[in-house]
């Protein structure tokens, strides 16, 4: 009971602040967005911006080296920009906002998200590499702990929730057993 009343405050302040921010605009994805959702815009746009200087120092380079098309380039030519498009997103989210495998399918095919085709997402996902998931969780488990002074089973809870971040329990667990005493 006690743990269901603080995640509701939680979620109540998040729907305060975020409708003070929207100016007061009715918004249907607030009275459903946790903590971590709110997070999810601004560290977007964070993610966004050092992707774009990151694109465009790699497009430096490239310009430097010869123009001779390669392999990759002819197969990468075959994937619809749509795909391509989607697998960076990902990558952007699973990178740089530690979300959830879960997450960040659910962000690339949410209307109120990147609104993503299937066929986009499943090749997004399917192409992600390199990703340490239960990295990502212990980054969020230790990000709730210290700004918003989280109980330990408050973090699970909004680890694992469908409506939080959406990390499988063994994630929630690894996270949980290696947060900072």
């Amino acid at each position: 009971m006690k743990k269901k009343l603080i995640l509701g405050a939680v979620v109540v302040l998040v729907l305060i602040v975020g409708i003070s921010l929207s100016g007061g605009k009715d918004n249907e994805k607030s009275s459903q967005s946790t903590t971590a959702q709110q997070e999810r815009t601004t560290e977007s746009e964070t993610a966004e911006a050092e992707d774009e200087s990151e694109t465009t120092e790699t497009k430096e380079s490239e310009a430097e080296e010869s123009a001779k098309p390669t392999a990759s380039t002819k197969s990468e030519s075959k994937v619809p920009m749509e795909h391509q498009a989607a697998l960076k997103k990902a990558q952007s989210y699973a990178r740089h906002m530690n979300m959830s495998e879960a997450g960040v399918r659910e962000q690339l095919a949410s209307s109120y998200g990147e609104n993503f085709t299937p066929e986009a997402v499943t090749y997004a996902m399917e192409h992600l590499e390199g990703i340490d998931w239960e990295a990502n969780a212990l980054a969020k488990a230790k990000s709730y702990q210290k700004d918003m002074a989280m109980s330990t089973e408050s973090i699970r809870e909004q680890l694992t929730s469908d409506y939080g971040e959406q990390f499988t329990s063994e994630q929630a667990d690894y996270a949980i057993q290696h947060l900072p005493s």
